[in-house]
């Protein structure tokens, strides 16, 4: 007989009771709910709670089911399932999220039906939950973006044969061309039958058949099936085959079920991950796999094949699913679209046994149910030490130890990773050498450079240092987390009814609030911002093109090194409060998204740099190299650069080989310029068919500087040093403040405010923590403190950093966000606490963090009595004077800003009077 279902998603009665343990009979109130989706995805009030719930609806069973086996089947309820038919408890589950089922046959009876569900998604309670407190259950990113509580995945009921096929294992061999096949049966047969086994290729054309004979008493059959000439599964090739196992008695068909796979192998050689034998560049982005208005719960198939065609776009061949178990769909999709997935196990917030065994149990049925796609080619048991405690506890690691084991024993056809590290975890035993670090570009360049460095020549501490660690030195090595914030645009996030989506009013509690984006359009008028960008929707381009810097800077410095086996993105969309995706919660494409493939592919051109602003006329060299990531080699290729408008470059004949080959640099002077501009160095790697590969630099060339732009300017300085540097630029020198028309100083002193009040300009040049009240109202505390420790680093939710390019310093090309030029300047303290007046008018350049928050100033003007101060964080000593044409720029600005408006009369009369 054939297999009938019944759907029973839909509109669902529904109980939210809190900690409370209600009988069914005794719940009054109910209200309407969507089954498949969480809970928190539908009830504003419900956003945050987890506790005890009940499910509850009708159910029309057809007259000619009567007599046959029915079966209850859930995709996945978090966490404790209790199931009733008719009022009779049928079934208890336990586990968030993998599929149960119930043979309802006694309980079900022709027409109406009801059904009820009682779900415990539990807290950390112990008293409220003592079986199974939430620490110490498989639950992943709830502790982040918020819980995911109920029934998210579907319910249907399906008739089925007395005797039928519960599930269908195979291993695919591509080299031998087999296909070994376990089909395991609902119970023990009563009498002889026979299994058809029938592969169906790519093109739906049947390639191999079997009929394996079973006999009485059996409940799981094995075969093996030869496949002439199988074609590879690959992302550039996703062939799919198919077979359909056939349960058959005396040639009647019983039952049928079939599953999808392809042909393909993940190993691990010299360093390299292999594809079918070839070494494949692992170019991956995380995927938290939440989504805009179901938390976890799919929207379609569709959804998932438009986003998964964005990855491709992007040039990303490979998804990490971040801690979680996502709807099998997923990995469906990701078969027949062409995408490989290293996908991990969610993890508890303590190891403890009842813990142990449960994350077990999850990480089995992970491969049960979803061993046969071959898109999956890694396992993660553990992140970044998440509910271990690796670094300290040798029963923790020795556990972590055992299950990479077991796990490799009962999947041999995939990669196993143990603890996927941040510091200070480390690995023990592992198939993949990964680390994670997180570095914001540009503002910490060399800390990303150095920690590549250390990756490529296996110098980080990756592994256990407590003498259980099983390295072999052939894993491959990679940065399997890194990554920049952009920001979405707020009015493409918007729900139906033009309201901010409900997520935006999550993350407040996560890095000091910068991750809650309730307001953020708000905030960004507040504090001037409209005034530096014009509008909303110009910032977000702008921080969405920082993000394409920042991580294109990062993929190249990891593709010069050989040794790098590839890289995971963090991450692939925004999630809720987080905003460092490639697109955003609602799948649209940041700006960079048509040109991201560039630097993300298996060929791409990788410069390097020491500086990218120049004064014309001088030496620029930015060297160029070829990265490889297939195993092939490609002749007849050429290495080309070019200067836009300005007629230079040149081109290179080379081998194009796997791995890193070094061309001749780009080596040329800066051309002549009226005025600051960005010029475009182009990059291509070309055969006589056409360009492979193609990138970009650019480059800040500034006119000669001959002379201040002020004028003439006596400057003194109560720092020696100092006072030769602006002679350096061309500043004249006073022999004392009284007689200066500017003062420069690296701290605000009583003494220096005193001048101000009196009429003198200054400048601040603060590279080190101070006080700036005798400047600013005392109920400000406006003081220079330091970014080191503070979310102003940047490091993980990014910083914005901004210079308004108008004015004092309009010689700043390009903006208004800061890039690469400003590499040599880019402060180490802010200015806190200015007020959003300060940030209407007086402050020049300021800093804000994540969603619009925490602004700060790193260039502040501020009248007091007769005079001015101008304020700097921006670190404009690094070099010779006049060495770096930023640094240059932003003093020879400063010093216009603090003379603006200067009445040289009017500060006499009042020194006068003073003195």
């Amino acid at each position: 007989m054939q297999r009938n279902t019944l759907s029973l998603d839909g509109a669902w009665d529904f109980k939210y009771l809190g900690d409370t343990a209600v009988a069914l009979e005794d719940v009054r109130d109910w209200r309407t709910c969507v089954v498949p989706a969480p809970w928190q995805a539908q009830f504003d009030d419900l956003r945050d709670h987890m506790g005890r719930a009940w499910y509850r609806r009708d159910v029309e069973v057809p007259a000619d089911w009567a007599g046959a086996p029915m079966f209850l089947c859930f995709g996945a309820v978090n966490y404790f399932s209790r199931v009733l038919v008719n009022g009779i408890e049928v079934a208890v589950h336990e586990g968030g999220y993998l599929p149960f089922e119930v043979d309802v046959t006694r309980f079900l009876r022709p027409g109406r039906n009801e059904l009820a569900v009682s779900v415990t998604a539990p807290t950390d309670d112990p008293d409220a939950y003592p079986e199974f407190p939430f620490a110490e259950t498989p639950f992943g990113k709830q502790s982040w973006y918020g819980p995911l509580s109920g029934i998210w995945q579907s319910v249907r009921l399906e008739r089925r044969a007395t005797d039928h096929i519960t599930s269908v294992r195979l291993v695919p061999d591509l080299e031998a061309g087999t296909v070994r096949v376990t089909v395991d049966l609902v119970r023990p047969l009563r009498r002889d039958h026979d299994i058809d086994l029938d592969v169906t290729g790519p093109d739906g054309v049947t390639v191999a058949a079997l009929v394996e004979a079973v006999a009485a008493g059996q409940d799981r059959v094995t075969a093996t099936i030869s496949v002439t000439q199988p074609q590879a599964w690959s992302p550039d090739t996703p062939n799919l085959y198919r077979l359909k196992a056939a349960l058959r008695q005396d040639g009647e068909l019983v039952d049928t079920l079939s599953e999808s796979f392809g042909f393909r192998t993940v190993t691990v050689k010299d360093g390299r991950i292999h594809l079918n034998g070839a070494p494949v560049m692992l170019r991956a982005a995380l995927d938290q796999d939440y989504y805009p208005d179901g938390i976890c719960t799919v929207p379609s198939e569709e959804f998932l094949e438009d986003q998964f065609r964005k990855a491709k776009e992007l040039g990303l061949n490979c998804l990490r699913c971040h801690i979680k178990v996502p709807d099998p769909r997923y990995y469906a999709v990701a078969d027949r679209v062409g995408l490989l997935i290293w996908t991990e196990l969610p993890n508890a917030g303590r190891l403890t046994g009842p813990a142990a065994e449960r994350l077990e149990a999850t990480l089995k049925g992970i491969v049960e149910r979803d061993g046969n796609h071959p898109s999956i080619i890694c396992w993660t048991i553990i992140n970044e030490n998440w509910g271990t405690d690796l670094v300290h506890n040798q029963e923790h690691r020795d556990w972590v130890n055992a299950t990479y084991r077991r796990l490799k024993e009962f999947d041999p056809t995939r990669l196993v990773v143990d603890n996927s590290p941040l510091y200070p975890s480390f690995h023990v035993q592992s198939d993949i050498e990964d680390y994670h670090f997180y570095a914001a570009i540009p503002d910490h360049r060399h800390s990303w450079d150095g920690f590549v460095d250390r990756m490529a020549n296996r110098a980080e501490a990756t592994y256990s240092h407590h003498g259980d660690a099983r390295r072999t030195g052939q894993e491959p090595i990679m940065c399997s987390e890194f990554g920049n914030w952009g920001l979405p645009d707020p009015k493409l996030l918007r729900d139906a009814d033009g309201k901010e989506p409900w997520w935006f009013e999550t993350g407040h509690d996560w890095g000091e609030g910068v991750m809650y984006a309730h307001g953020v359009e708000t905030r960004f008028h507040s504090y001037g911002l409209d005034r530096v960008f014009g509008t909303m929707e110009r910032f977000v381009e702008a921080a969405q093109w920082q993000q394409f810097r920042a991580l294109k800077y990062q993929i190249e410095a990891m593709r010069r090194q050989p040794n790098l086996a590839g890289y995971v993105i963090t991450e692939f969309t925004d999630c809720h409060w987080e905003s460092n995706g490639l697109l955003d919660m609602r799948r649209n494409p940041r700006a960079f998204h048509n040109v991201f493939h560039t630097i993300n592919a298996d060929t791409v051109v990788v410069p390097q740099w020491n500086r990218v602003a120049y004064w014309e006329g001088e030496e620029v060299e930015v060297g160029l190299a070829a990265a490889h990531g297939r195993g092939d080699t490609v002749d007849g290729v050429e290495m080309r650069w070019s200067l836009d408008a300005a007629g230079l470059g040149d081109r290179e004949p080379m081998e194009l080989t796997p791995g890193v080959r070094h061309a001749r640099p780009a080596s040329f002077r800066a051309p002549n310029v009226a005025q600051p501009e960005v010029h475009r160095l182009e990059l291509e790697i070309a055969t006589g068919d056409g360009v492979l590969a193609t990138n970009h630099v650019e480059l800040a060339i500034h006119p000669r500087r001959v002379a201040p732009p002020a004028g003439a300017v006596a400057v003194w300085s109560p720092d020696a040093d100092l006072a030769e540097r602006f002679a350096a630029l061309g500043y004249a020198t006073a022999p004392d403040a009284r007689a200066a028309d500017l003062i420069v100083a690296r701290r605000l002193d009583d003494a220096l405010g005193a001048e101000v009040r009196a009429g003198a300009r200054l400048v601040v040049l603060a590279d080190e923590p101070q006080e700036l009240q005798p400047m600013f109202p005392h109920f400000q505390n406006v003081r220079v403190v330091p970014r080191h420790g503070s979310m102003w680093l940047g490091a993980w939710a990014s910083s914005f950093s901004w210079v308004k390019r108008t004015g004092a310093f309009a010689r700043l090309p390009g903006g208004p966000l800061i890039d690469h030029s400003f590499d040599r300047v880019i402060p180490d303290h802010v200015i806190a606490n200015c007020t959003t007046w300060d940030f209407q008018a007086r402050v020049h350049a300021g800093m804000v963090v994540g969603w619009v928050h925490k602004p700060a100033a790193l260039i502040v003007e501020r009248d007091c009595g007769h005079g001015r101060m101008v304020a700097t964080t921006f670190r404009l000593l690094n070099d010779a004077p006049g060495a770096d044409p930023t640094a240059t720029a932003i003093l020879d600005g400063l010093v216009e800003l603090a003379l603006k408006g200067r009445d040289t009369a009017g500060t006499e009369r009042v020194r006068e009077t003073v003195g």
